[in-house]
């Protein structure tokens, strides 16, 4: 089951050009195209003629053409021309209400009465004041497998042990964030004192991590680097002095399937912080991390296949955050699919 009234990531804006872009989102096929003023507009991605996929169409206009027999359908979602047959029936696809924001497309998946583009977090985005790289992934694996890794970084420590671990100049695993309830997720803070500045170097700095974990999926994170002493001179709480430089994260995980999950990701430095062979280099460290993430996520799924529904996992510390998430996830489940009345 997928939670339906919710934002969900479709695709990076610049994924979206002059051609329609068929994607998966909650087990609905979805295509987005643009209209000749640039709006982006979601429709599903089944035309009712023989069920063929309407990303394989043609924008002509405003309109959307099924290519395998000629249906043109409206970005309202109704059809506008059958050939040979005129006028054309009341024939309509579901149209999705869709916005454009921080360099992702955003699709909702629920009722369309409540779709409110204000719910839409902020972001980074990938233009002004960070320069940024962003990538794509597909998992054969379920999305909540996702939602635990982001949950819980100890995993840097092992997973990432040479890449993103190593990158970081911290130890994830020995210390637990804390960890505050937000409306429509959680908020992860900690210090890492006395870490590395960089790989290879002497130099010691205080380390501020801030990540917020919202529904479904997004991953919106923050490092700062400060001055060695600055995590006890604040009394381990949220610093009040601007830090000497600065890493966001923007990432996305969107369900397609019970085992197919669309993973978004960009990273960036305060503009101006690393020439472009360095973005490179530390680009292609995060794109080593993530083939990590994703090759150990997978095989997980793998064992989960063949392993009982009377077998539990075994709880860590590091778990408090994973567990609340996925409670969050099951509440928002429970209050669109309440049970009937007398069940249970």
């Amino acid at each position: 089951m997928f939670i339906r009234n919710l934002w969900y990531v479709a695709a990076w804006s610049h994924d979206l050009t002059d051609a329609p872009l068929g994607c998966v989102i909650t087990g609905v096929p979805v295509v987005l195209y643009r209209r000749a003023d640039g709006t982006a507009v979601g429709l599903e991605d089944r035309c009712p003629h023989r069920f063929a996929p309407l990303s394989a169409g043609r924008i002509e206009g405003d309109d959307l053409r099924c290519m395998y027999h000629g249906l043109r359908f409206g970005c309202d979602g109704l059809c506008k021309e059958i050939p040979a047959r005129a006028p054309a029936p009341a024939l309509q696809v579901r149209t999705f209400p869709v916005v454009e924001k921080w360099d992702w497309l955003w699709v909702w998946m629920g009722d369309p009465a409540l779709a409110d583009a204000a719910d839409i977090p902020d972001a980074f985005g990938l233009q002004g004041d960070y320069d940024m790289r962003s990538g794509a992934m597909d998992y054969a694996a379920n999305w909540e497998l996702i939602n635990d890794n982001l949950c819980d970084l100890s995993h840097l420590d092992f997973s990432h042990e040479t890449t993103l671990g190593a990158a970081s100049g911290a130890q994830w695993s020995p210390t637990i964030p804390t960890i505050e309830a937000l409306e429509n997720g959680l908020r992860f803070t900690r210090w890492f004192p006395d870490a590395r500045r960089s790989p290879g170097s002497d130099k010691r700095v205080d380390s501020y991590n801030s990540y917020r974990y919202l529904l479904p999926g997004l991953f919106l994170m923050t490092t700062e680097v400060y001055p060695a002493g600055t995590a006890q001179r604040c009394g381990f709480g949220a610093p009040q002095e601007a830090p000497q430089s600065r890493r966001v994260e923007q990432q996305a995980v969107t369900p397609m399937t019970a085992t197919r999950t669309r993973y978004f990701y960009a990273s960036g430095f305060t503009a101006g912080t690393l020439s472009p062979p360095l973005m490179d280099a530390a680009f292609e460290v995060i794109d080593a991390a993530f083939a990590e993430d994703k090759k150990i996520i997978e095989g997980q799924q793998r064992i989960l296949d063949l392993t009982p529904a009377s077998e539990r996992m075994f709880a860590t510390p590091h778990d408090r955050g994973v567990y609340a998430f996925r409670k969050l996830v099951q509440t928002r489940l429970a209050m669109e699919n309440p049970a009937p009345p007398g069940d249970g």
